[in-house]
């Protein structure tokens, strides 16, 4: 990395805006623009994203340099493509944070998840399910991991965790025993698994995650989370039923 040659290619396009001085000083600036993405790698973004939002803030300060305000180009362009960094990550944690953004991730990703387990006879990888979203596999690993710390509270309604749960059942209920003890459910529980009856137990009882849960029924987080939508569902069915 040339700090002087980085100045005088930036200094060239400022007073010659071509392309050919435009991608001269590009390309000397490059390897700064990458040395800022390192910075923030293992930040829940990939890399190769974080590198190219700094190319796009480089271009971006090279577009604003002013020659005539006696900064080195260096000195100016640093703090910039810091920032732009920063924001990015940031702005990526609200969107998957966010509940309705975090919903629709979630909702993508299970369709896909279907299709995949259907067309392929067996759970698809992460690469596959990224493949299929158009996604990068750090994205399907952020839903996945957001979606298990949060908690299912309708089953009208997706929650963050993409899942759904039939008025709060058991909200105020502290054991699995007040939970078991409305007739309506009791009556609906019957048509469960026993692993299914695990689940809810080890889910809503316990209020494990969906990874602790998987670990304890020798199942992947994404099985469990299938089992979790399919016996809801059919709880509800049960009660509407009666």
């Amino acid at each position: 990395m040339n700090a002087d040659l980085i100045h005088d290619t930036a200094m060239e396009y400022a007073l010659n805006r071509t392309d050919e001085t435009l991608e001269a000083a590009v390309r000397a600036a490059l390897p700064l623009t990458q040395a800022i993405a390192a910075r923030f790698a293992g930040r829940g973004v990939e890399l190769e994203d974080l590198k190219q939002v700094a190319a796009l803030a480089l271009v971006e300060a090279l577009q604003r340099f002013e020659p005539d305000r006696g900064l080195r180009f260096t000195t100016f362009v640093t703090p910039t493509i810091t920032g732009k960094v920063r924001n990015y990550i940031r702005d990526r944690a609200q969107l998957l944070r966010s509940p309705r953004g975090l919903r629709e991730q979630g909702i993508k990703m299970d369709r896909a998840n279907e299709q995949l387990t259907q067309s392929l006879r067996r759970e698809p990888s992460v690469q596959e399910l990224a493949e299929a979203l158009g996604w990068n596999i750090q994205q399907v690993l952020d839903v996945q991991t957001m979606r298990d710390k949060t908690t299912v509270s309708s089953l009208d309604t997706p929650d963050e965790d993409g899942l759904l749960l039939f008025d709060r059942v058991g909200e105020d209920d502290s054991s699995f025993d007040a939970f078991e003890l409305r007739e309506d459910l009791r009556k609906a529980l019957n048509v469960l698994s026993d692993t299914e009856k695990q689940l809810l137990t080890l889910r809503f009882s316990k209020r494990l995650s969906q990874s602790v849960t998987a670990k304890h029924l020798g199942l992947t987080q994404m099985q469990v989370s299938r089992m979790e939508r399919r016996m809801l569902a059919t709880l509800k069915q049960e009660m509407m039923a009666e």
